[in-house]
């Protein structure tokens, strides 16, 4: 107890220091809100590829969606509109594991001492929507139009989660499939017609040099493997090669009826491919641990070691690799056999529901 009270004081004291520093939704107000107030003025919020704007930290860099999704927020003071995102991010945490039937209360309390569980509502960022986003995928995995808008909509939020589309497609939830596909690309180019399509042609050179810019600090695969001392362009070949093979199993594993653990290694692959990753992604194995384990344990304090990586750049030493490593345990914890993990099958053609 004495150690749970101690990590409730760390993480309040980070949240209280980020509202006193004018840091407090960092990502909200430094580039989702100026990227609304841009689309809402009919502009486009995309920087170009070269100058400063993208080594800022406050670049958006996203498809437009989530810029139109912000809008409502431009009507209110910055600060108050800060503070409401900081609440909606709040409440999706507490939404995903009610959509996920956890109903354990301790594992409630325990989500909210992650250390990526702060890094989310000190930043506001979009990782809760993914989060969010993948629970619905799961609980309506037995459906057409509502598990296809919940793939469209995440991956046309944010490109990340398209090992998702892998998992429909192993698992021969065809039409899913294709109407996720059709649903993101839609809204995707829908919106981005709004704006002329800037930023369209550039987006990829744009994502290049973030990549370049940012990845060596961040905590992604690829930044891990440059703290090994491997090259950038080695480092993101082996990361790939990692993404490729947690794909493929997640396939192999598909194919012999095994929905859970081929969702699960979707979300890793997702992880893997991304050469970004700051800490607040990680809130994503808030998703497979509450289908593996819906009552709490050990687990679910295992989030709270990454307290010792910094919230800035990835550090040095283990630092880097700490984010990696329990992510790791985590994953396979939630992908061993347990009493407690989901048993039934995925669901026949027959008897998908619109």
């Amino acid at each position: 107890m004495a150690v749970l009270v101690a990590f409730a004081g760390l993480s309040i004291a980070h949240f209280v220091a980020g509202f006193n520093t004018d840091a407090l939704a960092f990502d909200f107000r430094g580039a989702f809100l100026p990227a609304a107030h841009a689309v809402w003025g009919g502009d486009s919020p995309y920087p170009p590829v070269e100058g400063p704007a993208l080594a800022s930290q406050t670049a958006y860099v996203y498809p437009p969606l989530l810029a139109y999704l912000v809008i409502p927020f431009t009507i209110l003071p910055e600060t108050v509109a800060s503070v409401l995102a900081v609440l909606v991010v709040a409440a999706l945490l507490v939404a995903t594991l009610v959509v996920l039937e956890v109903r354990d209360l301790r594992c409630y309390a325990a989500t909210f001492l992650w250390a990526p569980t702060t890094n989310v509502l000190h930043t506001a960022s979009s990782s809760i929507l993914l989060a969010f986003a993948a629970a619905l995928a799961w609980k309506y995995r037995a459906t057409v139009l509502p598990l296809a808008a919940a793939v469209g909509l995440a991956v046309a939020t944010k490109i990340i989660l398209w090992p998702l589309l892998v998992w429909t497609l192993a698992t021969r939830r065809l039409r899913p499939s294709w109407l996720a596909a059709l649903i993101g690309g839609v809204v995707t180019l829908g919106l981005w017609s709004l704006l002329e399509f800037d930023g369209l042609k550039r987006y990829p050179a744009m994502l290049n040099r973030l990549t370049t810019l940012e990845a060596e600090d961040s905590y992604s695969l690829v930044g891990a493997f440059m703290e090994l001392g491997m090259g950038a362009g080695s480092a993101r070949i082996l990361a790939s090669a990692v993404g490729v093979l947690l794909l493929v199993v997640c396939v192999v594993i598909a194919r012999r009826g095994d929905d859970f653990r081929s969702f699960t290694l979707a979300l890793a692959a997702a992880l893997a491919f991304s050469p970004i990753i700051w800490l607040h992604y990680f809130v994503l194995l808030l998703v497979p641990l509450a289908i593996a384990r819906p009552r709490f344990s050990a687990i679910w304090l295992m989030p709270l070691v990454l307290f010792l990586a910094p919230l800035n750049g990835n550090g040095e030493s283990i630092q880097p690799l700490l984010p990696t490593l329990v992510a790791a345990a985590v994953l396979a914890v939630a992908l061993a056999p347990s009493e407690q993990q989901p048993a039934e099958p995925r669901a026949s053609p027959a008897s998908v529901r619109l």
